[in-house]
């Protein structure tokens, strides 16, 4: 107790430059876990849905069964996302009456990249802040000390009395800062290298589908070609 005392009070001592500095990371430190559990969210979400949907295709290589396991799949991300609009695109080529394989695998290839480029664009959303969080907090941190350890000493300088009693507890106000600093910056930098590994892993995934999808199209066309 008397050392949260000792800390509160050690922040509401602090000259109004470091108080500043201290305010502006608490609002980072906010904003920043706010990101981390949304990102965490919406990135297990997407891995889980993504696994059991490639786990139930993989079961079953079948044109039928995948769009209907395609349309089955609620809150459709990653690859169930890529197939809904992999199967969009060949609805409307085959209502378009076009069969041929060449100009229908174009299309394919067109319509799942750019819905590849929308999924990561949401999974990357917001990693750049808190990419941003990670680097700049400490060097923000380290201001406020690098102020507060001026001030203490001008303080000092005035007073003329070089006491430890004197001394310490502005070089310790100043400290606090880098510690608010590094507490903002370990946790987003940490969450920022996780979520990227994530996002690169799912755009792995959707990629392999993508190939996996257009041969699966392609078979179905060679085969409908042959019949005829």
């Amino acid at each position: 107790m008397d050392q949260q005392m000792s800390f509160l009070s050690l922040i509401s001592n602090a000259s109004f430059t470091v108080q500043l500095v201290m305010g502006i990371l608490a609002i980072f430190s906010v904003i920043s876990w706010g990101i981390i559990f949304n990102k965490w969210v919406s990135l297990n979400r997407a891995k889980t849905q993504t696994q059991q949907f490639l786990s139930a295709y993989h079961s079953n290589q079948d044109l039928k069964q995948l769009s209907i396991l395609t349309q089955q799949t609620l809150n459709r991300t990653g690859v169930s996302q890529l197939a809904y609009a992999g199967f969009a695109e060949y609805s409307q080529l085959s209502k378009n009456n076009i069969r041929d394989i060449s100009t229908i695998t174009n299309n394919l290839e067109r319509a799942l990249n750019a819905a590849i480029d929308q999924e990561i664009n949401q999974y990357e959303d917001k990693l750049a802040t808190l990419a941003s969080f990670g680097s700049v907090s400490p060097y923000i941190g380290l201001f406020g000390t690098v102020w507060g350890i001026m001030h203490a000493f001008i303080g000092l300088g005035n007073t003329g009395q070089a006491t430890l009693a004197s001394v310490a507890p502005g070089i310790a106000e100043a400290l606090i800062a880098t510690a608010i600093g590094l507490f903002v910056a370990i946790p987003a930098y940490m969450a920022y290298n996780k979520f990227s590994a994530d996002v690169a892993l799912l755009e792995k995934k959707m990629y392999q589908f993508g190939d996996e999808f257009i041969n699966l199209i392609n078979r179905r066309l060679a085969s409908s070609n042959q019949q005829d």
